[in-house]
């Protein structure tokens, strides 16, 4: 296989599209060997299926610029664009999870109108951690927040400087989103 495919591969390099096909054809089930190997190390419940994660990879190796030696390079970059496509489809799977700062003020309302119930009563929880591991920083953040009292009046309350108010609120925002992801 070894001499045809490196022939094929050639070919398909070059723009031929019967050689193309003919180099999938062949790669195909070794790839989605490789694929399912990758997939078993990741999260019970993926939502990529090795079919779908070789395909993936042929559109990414259409896009590749680099030259590929041989048949057993071609197995090595096809592995490693793999490995890739699973990191992007976790990246983009834990952003839109993520908990966007200026919805939090809204989730800690006693009376929160857009948000599900169930998402404002996961903010509640996770405020009072946040009140219980840093009292001042969740009093920062409820009178920011909630009350809307603005940085330089809470400075004059609190008796501190103003970047440290601004500190602690935008620290707080960042724990409570951080936390929040888990939950909504």
């Amino acid at each position: 296989m070894t001499e045809a495919f490196a022939s094929l591969f050639e070919k398909a390099q070059r723009g031929d599209n019967l050689a193309r096909d003919a180099v999938y054809k062949l790669a195909f089930y070794r790839l989605r060997g490789i694929a399912s190997a990758l997939l078993r190390r990741e999260r019970a419940g993926h939502t990529l299926q090795p079919t779908a994660l070789v395909s993936e990879l042929f559109l990414k190796l259409q896009r590749l610029e680099t030259g590929i030696l041989n048949e057993d390079h071609f197995f090595r970059m096809s592995a490693r664009a793999m490995r890739q496509v699973l990191i992007d489809h976790a990246r983009l799977k834990s952003s839109a999870r993520k908990v966007p700062l200026e919805l939090i003020p809204e989730l800690l309302l006693p009376q929160a109108k857009t948000a599900a119930p169930e998402s404002s009563l996961a903010a509640k929880m996770v405020f009072e951690k946040l009140r219980a591991m840093d009292a001042k920083v969740a009093e920062t953040v409820w009178l920011r927040a909630v009350e809307g009292v603005t940085i330089q009046e809470m400075s004059r309350r609190q008796d501190r400087e103003e970047w440290r108010v601004r500190a602690d609120y935008e620290f707080g925002l960042q724990w409570l989103a951080n936390r929040l992801k888990r939950y909504v």
